[in-house]
């Protein structure tokens, strides 16, 4: 310890020798400590901002999916109310008593509406009101506009005008719906969209050689992100929503960036000062050196430095943030924490193994809690889950909520559902857009497994393997969370029945294979004009008369027999969980996915020139040709849902499909795979052209 001690002693006093030394010393750390500052602010400050712009981003998609949602009902209405004989008659009479009549009835039968007109050629009374921006709709309408909706002020107040054709027998324009509301309704819809105090939002239109109106402003008016504007159907209208304070604060940075280039940064700093220390003791040379100096210079060799008598190196003498007591060697030795859960389990876009033997209480209890920690690190402190109805999904499902409420994370549970109710509960819920679905799919019976969805992106690849090292580490236990339970099947079936146009009475052989999307299933084509005949609709999670995956052609045998049988016009087949859809025609003949995706894109392109339609590797190469030929740009991707679900919300293609029979939407519904509203779009293709597959 004495000769420890007094090496010290002398490596400090030839150190006083070298001021310059020292003084670089002191500025190697000094420019260590600003340079570890400027990381922070280019590392973990830009990344919250990065991370809360895309927050922010997402909450102005939504809230433009709402605004679009709302326009499109509305103007649905004032079209089937201009398509009545009642209102056409009253405009080819040209007798003012008869139109003023039927305004009045027009205004009772839509009551949220602040005025109603039925304006032919000629007719100034809005003129004379003072209402020249509905005059100016009427105009265009009048003049072939078949679809028209503006803002005006009028008065202090803005309002909302809708106007659409009114048409004699021949299809002749004779006059002009115009609708008029007030923009509270569309306030009513926006705020509970999206919580205020996370932005503030601004609807905008923008007339011909103007800066454009602002006629809504709502919410919070902290701004600090950049404003992001998205165009809305309307063609000269915008959405600009601009995150506020609350919405930074609230998002976790990532410290990633800066724990990686900070240790950089350290443990060079430390390396450069060691040996520039080391350096300048080695060719030290003493102005007069004592006799016990000269005496240890020829006892020890060259190379060895009095720092170092003690066997040490210089830099173990600076105390470190990570000093532990541990010896390292001990430290080298303790084994990697892997557990006991097997490998095989953990797949490429989900978890899926045998019920009972792979997948056990344990296992979903301890993926429950590593899902859980998961979430609250993205700041989450909900997750929403499903199950299907296999018989080992409500053991599981108990064991996963165990695990999650353990951690101190809530859950909100959706019971048995197909696994597209609970993406949809994803969006549709404020609480939280992550969840996790108990189901093996299309598997037999004596499986199960799990799908997660975190943020609106499918788990995949290592995302999902590394969960085993995590699932294996000791996760301490919190105050539990709290368990809700919510029923969304009506929010579901009201959000696609009305998105889609109605059906004309078509005969529908629906076969759910026992799964867990077949009550579901037949009120959704029923509650959009199909006569459904049941195949195999009640859950049953043994799968009694085949398994649940349709793309077999042995499990649709059924199906095609019973569409011949019944001189139906369509059949339709579900796998396991309702994710996945197969067609038969009313011959009986199997479309594959590949060929629904071909009837999908022509229908989608037509609406959106030049839009990406993903699909994977599996599917035919005409299907490269024939987009091609619709307008539309083909992208081929990796083959699983998770990669295609990734891949559509990436690019924001409105279309996508795999040949297993994922359908994936993302033109008017939220981008994931749906076999039922994937039904629901072939259904209405089928309407609108008049004929068969």
């Amino acid at each position: 310890m004495t000769e420890t001690t007094n090496g010290a002693s002398s490596a400090l006093h030839k150190l006083k020798q070298h001021p310059l030394i020292l003084l670089l010393v002191v500025l190697l750390l000094a420019g260590a400590g600003y340079t570890s500052y400027w990381l922070f602010q280019k590392t973990v400050t830009t990344s919250q901002k990065e991370q809360a712009t895309e927050h922010a981003r997402e909450l102005a998609t939504k809230l433009r999916s709402t605004t679009n949602h709302y326009l499109k009902e509305r103007n649905q209405q004032l079209l089937s109310l201009a398509e009545k004989s009642l209102f056409t008659t009253a405009a080819a009479s040209a007798d003012m008593a008869q139109i003023l009549s039927a305004e009045k009835l027009l205004l009772e039968w839509a009551p949220d509406f602040t005025g109603g007109y039925l304006i032919t050629p000629g007719d100034q009374r809005l003129i004379d009101q003072q209402n020249f921006a509905g005059h100016y709709l009427a105009e265009k309408t009048l003049a072939g506009d078949l679809q028209s909706i503006a803002a005006a002020r009028l008065g202090k107040e803005w309002q909302l005008l809708y106007s659409h054709p009114l048409k004699d027998q021949q299809g002749e324009i004779i006059g002009a719906m115009l609708g008029m509301e007030s923009l509270q309704p569309l306030l009513d819809v926006l705020k509970p969209a999206v919580k205020e105090n996370l932005g503030l939002t601004q609807l905008v239109q923008t007339m011909p050689k103007t800066k454009g109106a602002t006629f809504v402003t709502t919410g919070n008016k902290s701004k600090a992100l950049e404003t992001i504007e998205l165009k809305l159907e309307p063609a000269n209208w915008s959405l600009r929503f601009t995150g506020s304070k609350v919405l930074l604060q609230s998002t976790e940075p990532s410290y990633e960036g800066f724990a990686l280039f900070g240790s950089v940064l350290a443990v060079s700093t430390l390396v450069i000062i060691y040996l520039l220390l080391r350096l300048t003791l080695h060719f030290h040379v003493d102005k007069a050196p004592s006799p016990r100096a000269e005496k240890k210079t020829h006892l020890n060799p060259p190379a060895t430095d009095p720092v170092n008598d003690s066997g040490k190196s210089f830099l173990d003498v600076i105390p470190g943030k990570g000093t532990t007591d541990t010896p390292v060697q001990e430290q080298e030795d303790r084994p990697e924490v892997t557990g006991s859960y097997p490998d095989v389990v953990f797949r490429d876009y989900d978890i899926r193994g045998i019920a009972g033997k792979q997948l056990t209480v344990d296992f979903a209890q301890q993926l429950g809690k590593a899902l859980a920690l998961r979430a609250i690190a993205r700041g989450e402190h909900t997750l929403i889950l499903g199950r299907d109805g296999r018989q080992s999904s409500e053991q599981l499902s108990e064991a996963l909520e165990q695990g999650i409420l353990s951690t101190g994370c809530h859950i909100i549970h959706l019971g048995l559902v197909p696994t597209p109710l609970l993406n949809f509960a994803t969006h549709h819920l404020q609480q939280s857009d992550c969840g996790v679905m108990v189901t093996a799919s299309h598997n037999p019976a004596e499986y199960n497994g799990f799908k997660m969805f975190f943020q609106h992106h499918a788990m995949c690849g290592e995302e999902v393997k590394s969960l085993r090292q995590e699932m294996s580490a000791e996760i301490p236990e919190k105050t539990p969370g709290e368990r809700s339970q919510q029923d969304l099947s009506e929010d579901y079936l009201q959000a696609i029945i009305s998105d889609i146009v109605p059906a004309q009475g078509l005969k529908v052989i629906l076969d759910a294979g026992n799964g867990a999307a077949g009550e579901l299933a037949i009120r959704l084509l029923e509650g959009i004009g199909c006569d459904v005949l049941p195949l195999y609709c009640d859950v049953d999670g043994t799968f009694p008369n085949h398994p649940p995956d349709p793309s077999v052609p042995a499990n649709l045998e059924d199906l095609r027999l019973w569409v011949k049988e019944q001189n139906a016009d369509l059949g339709i087949a579900l796998d396991g969980d309702g994710d996945r859809i197969l067609a038969i025609s009313a011959s009986g003949q199997i479309i594959w996915p590949d060929e629904l995706l071909m009837i999908f894109a022509r229908d989608v392109v037509s609406r959106h020139p030049g839009a990406d339609v993903v699909f994977d590797i599996k599917s035919t190469r005409r299907l490269n040709s024939l987009i091609s030929s619709y307008g539309g740009r083909p992208v081929m991707w990796k083959t699983g849902h998770s990669h295609m679900y990734n891949k559509i919300i990436e690019s924001k293609a409105p279309l996508g499909g795999e040949f297993s029979g994922h359908i994936f939407f993302h033109d008017r519904w939220h981008g994931f795979d749906d076999g039922l509203y994937a039904a629901a779009r072939l259904i209405e293709i089928m309407s609108i052209r008049e004929q068969g597959l």
